[in-house]
């Protein structure tokens, strides 16, 4: 039986997936749903990397690249400022000139950029609701919608006739709000906000790890593999795909890389460069005695989100460009600290702190689809600060891809082949 003719027997294509993150997860889901055999291969736990330690927001309403030269024009700016969001380590800098050369030639691309970007978001939902159906992670899912403030009126009114208004004609719905309205929503928060906006459509997870676990668990129970192991080499041959880890060599028909930052080396073995790029967040876990939050709130001004979990309250955010495994930027921890007294006041106690690396691209929207000139291995990666709310549609497709049908979404915005 030759390869092509193999490809089509899904009983027997064995397909493996590198990532246990949300993303890879749910890559795997879509695959054994559709009958295929599947692997998942990863050194650490299911959802223990990238994906602990998000804000566990489903921001359908991130449909806005961050990718644009109103943002390129404040960076200077923001460099300067040690309250700002975003950092670079002086280390990293070599890595960042080829993304940083990429983002600016991005830039003229907003537009196209934005509509790949909310034709995604527009399938997120619904593909969000078979894997949480099908696995039961709906009990861990809330649908309180989010807040998100500024902490002084000019900045409102500049929102509402800029990048509110253009999520708007995205087909966001939001509604504005003034202080007293934000107080009735959340009495619990400190008085630093003028106001702000709500959407009300917006989901999140009271634990972004139990929710990668529970979708491990039934991938599991539906026999799928998952190999706790590191991959050394990855070779393509017309047969099949090789995959050389710490302990043994396994073999596959197709191999789905879903590995976050770490799929820029993977994908290089097989010939290609792309400036994927370690943009770490931080999270802080917050016992504010007695008080309460009902939603994940935004401080719009600082980029920090606090969403209610299990366990606490989480505040996560910041831009840091530097290594995956330096040390934590103890300047950006004291940082956050401030963010978070600020909104929830001083008398707050910090239970600990968390440090991960978001894959992201010069343009703001993740790769996937074929990997050109292997037919056998398909990309899923660099989905920033999307990682959650972009999973379960990257999911569909990947396995759409595989299958050979039509994908729901038209690929070629996401292609590898557009930083070539």
């Amino acid at each position: 039986m030759n390869a092509a003719a193999y490809d089509t027997d899904t009983e027997n294509l064995r397909v493996a997936v590198i990532g246990a993150g949300i993303v890879g997860l749910s890559c795997a889901l879509w695959l054994i749903k559709a009958g295929y055999k599947v692997t998942i291969i990863d050194r650490g736990a299911p959802g223990e990397g990238t994906s602990y330690g998000n804000a566990g927001v489903l921001a359908g309403f991130a449909r806005l690249p961050f990718t644009r030269f109103s943002m390129l024009c404040k960076i200077p700016k923001l460099l300067m400022d040690r309250d700002s969001p975003l950092s670079v380590s002086s280390h990293y800098v070599p890595d960042l000139l080829p993304y940083g050369w990429s983002y600016f030639k991005s830039c003229f691309n907003y537009k196209k950029m934005r509509a790949a970007l909310t034709e995604l978001q527009t399938q997120a939902y619904d593909a969000d609701q078979v894997l949480l159906n099908l696995t039961g992670g709906q009990s861990l899912v809330r649908s309180e919608g989010s807040l998100g403030l500024f902490a002084d009126a000019d900045s409102i009114e500049n929102a509402k006739k800029g990048e509110m208004r253009e999520r708007q004609e995205q087909g966001v719905r939001l509604e504005f709000c003034d202080a007293a309205q934000v107080h009735e929503l959340e009495p619990d928060l400190a008085p630093f906000y003028a106001g702000g906006v709500y959407y009300p459509d917006t989901r999140f997870t009271v634990s972004p790890v139990e929710l990668s676990r529970c979708y491990a668990r039934y991938f599991e129970a539906q026999g799928g593999r998952i190999v706790r192991d590191k991959v050394n080499f990855i070779e393509t041959k017309d047969q099949d795909v090789k995959i050389q880890t710490s302990l043994q060599c396994h073999r596959f028909d197709k191999l789905v890389i879903a590995a976050g930052s770490s799929s820029k080396q993977l994908v290089s073995q097989l010939g290609l460069d792309i400036p994927l790029v370690s943009e770490r967040g931080y999270h802080l876990m917050i016992n504010a005695g007695g008080k309460q939050t009902h939603r994940p709130i935004a401080w719009l001004d600082k980029s920090v989100f606090i969403s209610p979990m299990d366990g606490g309250i989480r505040m996560a955010g910041t831009a840091e460009f530097a290594d995956e495994d330096e040390k934590p930027n103890r300047g950006r921890i004291d940082c956050m600290k401030r963010h978070a007294r600020t909104m929830l006041g001083e008398d707050l106690e910090f239970e600990s702190t968390w440090v991960g690396s978001r894959p992201s691209t010069p343009d703001s929207l993740p790769v996937i689809g074929n990997l050109p000139g292997q037919p056998r291995v398909i990309l899923a990666f660099g989905h920033g600060h999307l990682g959650l709310t972009l999973s379960a549609v990257t999911g569909k497709l990947v396995a759409e891809t595989i299958q050979g049908v039509k994908p729901s979404v038209d690929l070629a915005a996401f292609s590898a082949l557009r930083f070539s």
